[in-house]
């Protein structure tokens, strides 16, 4: 009974074996190269290729490091809010009912299970301003809706 080309866990132990042997070998070699005072890696190993230029010394004082911020969400302009742990008859009017007292909304969703057509758990309310979905967030995260204890916070990109 021939397995073919593949022999499998012999192939993988036989290839470990290779690799650890080859490991042993390049550190008994940068042992050896360190004896003698030469650094691994360094140029005398490579006698082939020029010699490095030399590099400009640099001082701390020279160095700036910037760090890269998040952009600032803007406080204009729409803001989306995921709103998780919905009902599965909680409706697109209730999350409206609910939300609308926190200042203008753009958009309400419930999204809904494509087989039965009922709220799969989560929606998403847009908000006008930045401030009044911030007021959502502190109002409703934890608060019951339809007897669910609901989760509120800002949307994420896909």
């Amino acid at each position: 009974m021939s397995r073919g080309p593949n022999t499998g866990k012999r192939q993988r132990e036989a290839v470990r074996a290779n690799r650890k042997k080859e490991k042993e070998d390049r550190l008994r070699r940068n042992r050896d190269m360190r004896a003698r005072g030469i650094e691994p890696g360094g140029s005398e190993e490579i006698s082939d290729l020029a010699a490095p230029e030399q590099l400009p010394e640099v001082r701390l004082e020279d160095v700036v490091i910037s760090v890269a911020s998040q952009p600032r969400r803007s406080a204009f302009g729409p803001c989306k809010l995921f709103v998780g742990g919905l009902g599965s008859s909680t409706t697109t009017e209730d999350l409206r009912t609910a939300f609308v007292r926190f200042g203008s909304l753009v958009d309400v969703a419930v999204i809904p299970d494509r087989a039965t057509g009922r709220s799969r758990g989560f929606g998403f309310v847009t908000f006008e301003t930045s401030s009044a979905a911030d007021e959502a967030i502190k109002g409703m995260n934890g608060a019951s809706l339809d007897g669910h204890s609901i989760k509120v916070n800002r949307a994420e990109a896909r």
